[in-house]
């Protein structure tokens, strides 16, 4: 603590007052510094999956109860993801695995996913749904 001179000799000095070292003050301007907080990166499945899955899965001469077997999933999985339905990343990930070709990206995340920690479409009703606060 800083005090006057006539206050100073009412106490005693536990510690003197010293200007801070070059290195100090750098390492304080440093700490004082605001960091940019980035979205972080996410995977998410590609929206042309359905596509890949259907053309990958006819050259390898597979029928959809095959495939869905191979990945051990049910072959409704696979008519609805040849149809446009987005799969979650574990399923998306087999169907890579299986079918050897590109099904998922890394991107960075949207605020939405970063505010909610989710990735990959799975929304939940609090993330749609609105509430209105009672006056």
């Amino acid at each position: 603590m800083t005090v006057c001179d006539s206050c100073a000799g009412r106490g005693e000095i536990v510690e003197e007052v010293r200007e801070p070292t070059r290195r100090e003050r750098i390492i304080e301007q440093r700490r004082e510094e605001p960091t940019i907080e980035r979205a972080p990166k996410v995977e998410e499945v590609l929206e042309d999956i359905g596509e890949s899955v259907r053309t990958k899965r006819e050259e390898l001469g597979l029928k959809q109860e095959d495939l869905a077997k191979r990945i051990n999933e049910p072959a409704s999985i696979i008519k609805r993801i040849e149809h446009g339905f987005i799969p979650n990343l574990k399923v998306a990930h087999k169907l890579q695995r299986e079918l050897h070709v590109k099904l998922t990206e890394v991107v960075e995340g949207s605020e939405q996913e970063y505010a909610t920690g989710r990735s990959g479409g799975e929304m939940t009703l609090g993330d749609v749904i609105v509430i209105k606060k009672s006056k």
